[in-house]
């Protein structure tokens, strides 16, 4: 995809961006837990990229890849998370499209393990 082919209006699903924190339990300890982040986009270009299923441990496991574009902006790492209609996907892949600082192209995947 190239930086010119987007446009607002394809921006039509709305995400939310996380990260993992460690929060304090009051006993000495912490608890991972994720945050929202703060100045991260709000809607998204989704695009299903390929979906399976597999029979693992006695059970059936499904995964799906996407991926999604929104506008740029900084500090979005791979070991966050995106909530698209509350489900949670891992951030595998970010691309600053062509280098602009203008959209970025994230791939994700669903189904596994946050």
């Amino acid at each position: 995809m190239k930086c010119c082919d987007m446009n607002a209006g394809m921006l039509r699903t709305p995400v939310t961006f996380q990260r993992r924190t460690r929060v304090a339990d009051g006993a000495g300890g912490a608890t991972e837990t994720w945050s929202t982040i703060s100045g991260a986009a709000a809607r998204a270009y989704y695009k299903a990229l390929s979906g399976y299923e597999r029979f693992l441990s006695n059970r059936v496991e499904a995964r799906t890849s996407a991926r999604i574009v929104v506008r740029y902006f900084s500090g979005l790492r791979e070991g966050d998370r995106v909530l698209i209609d509350s489900e949670a996907h891992n951030i595998t892949f970010i691309n600053n499209l062509e280098r602009r600082n203008r959209w970025l192209e994230i791939d994700i995947q669903g189904g596994e393990a946050s």
